[in-house]
């Protein structure tokens, strides 16, 4: 099964962005401006999380990673990644923000091994972050 990255961004700008930069770099991607949009699409198989596209002919893939700002409109970004972590401990998720450290703790705390880039970062941090090795 061919496998997929998710952008969830809430501006379409950065959503496309970074959509295209994974892309350039070789990976199927999934873009979406909310937790909720992401999360419909998503099931479990296999111990795996899989993305169902209705694109003419229905296809599946293999989540394999997951970029995503913390503040969302309806489910913020900690919580869809600590959702994906509960799901698929071994996923690769990175969440991206504007916001500062100390901001950032209104939204809770980030589960085991997920980072967090601060825009603007370089894209080659958050490659780093997301091709790391699983947690």
């Amino acid at each position: 099964m061919p496998g997929i990255v998710a952008v969830v961004d809430n501006e379409p700008e950065i959503t496309r962005a970074l959509g295209m930069w994974l892309e350039l770099r070789g990976l199927q991607t999934t873009l979406h401006l909310s937790a909720e949009s992401l999360l419909k699409i998503l099931h479990q198989q296999d111990g795996h999380l899989t993305v169902h596209l209705e694109t003419g002919n229905p296809v599946e893939f293999q989540l394999q990673g997951a970029v995503i700002d913390l503040i969302l409109p309806g489910i913020n970004g900690i919580e869809l990644a600590r959702r994906l972590h509960r799901l698929a401990p071994t996923l690769h998720i990175t969440l991206i923000t504007a916001l500062r450290d100390e901001e950032r703790l209104q939204y809770g705390k980030l589960p085991p091994g997920i980072q967090c880039l601060e825009k603007p970062f370089k894209l080659n941090a958050l490659e780093a972050a997301l091709f790391q090795s699983p947690p």
